[in-house]
């Protein structure tokens, strides 16, 4: 029995291992989803120049975003949260000056950010090698 005690000890961490990334992923696919919806709408009235709802729709996803990078800041590199930060802090700037073409630049910028994360944390032979 005392030779089992050691392999059931690391099948069991292996096994919470695996539930742990797999979780992780889910969280970061679950958050990116929403927050790419959120930009949706708030791109719809940049679209139609809606500035004050655009504004207020930014700040909204200003603050979602506060506490998404909190917790996204424990499993993924600081790097890629500091690429979000930057772009959002640059399409604020663009929605205040009501730079429509500068603003929906910036939109996509920060949806394919947002996007390419779980993309990136995701377990594939591309991640791997």
């Amino acid at each position: 029995m005392s030779k089992l005690k050691p392999l059931i000890i690391i099948i069991i961490l292996t096994i919470l291992l695996i539930v742990g990334g797999c979780l992780t992923l889910y969280a970061l696919n679950s958050e990116s989803q929403e927050l790419s919806s959120n930009l949706s709408t708030l791109e719809e009235d940049i679209e139609n120049q809606n500035w004050n709802e655009a504004s207020r729709k930014l700040e909204e996803f200003h603050n979602k975003w506060d506490k998404t990078s909190k917790v996204w800041s424990m499993l993924i590199d600081h790097y890629e949260i500091d690429n979000i930060e930057l772009v959002l802090s640059q399409l604020i700037s663009y929605v205040k000056t009501e730079d429509k073409n500068e603003a929906l630049s910036q939109m996509s910028s920060l949806r394919t950010l947002i996007k390419h994360i779980p993309a990136k944390e995701s377990f594939n032979l591309q991640n791997v090698f």
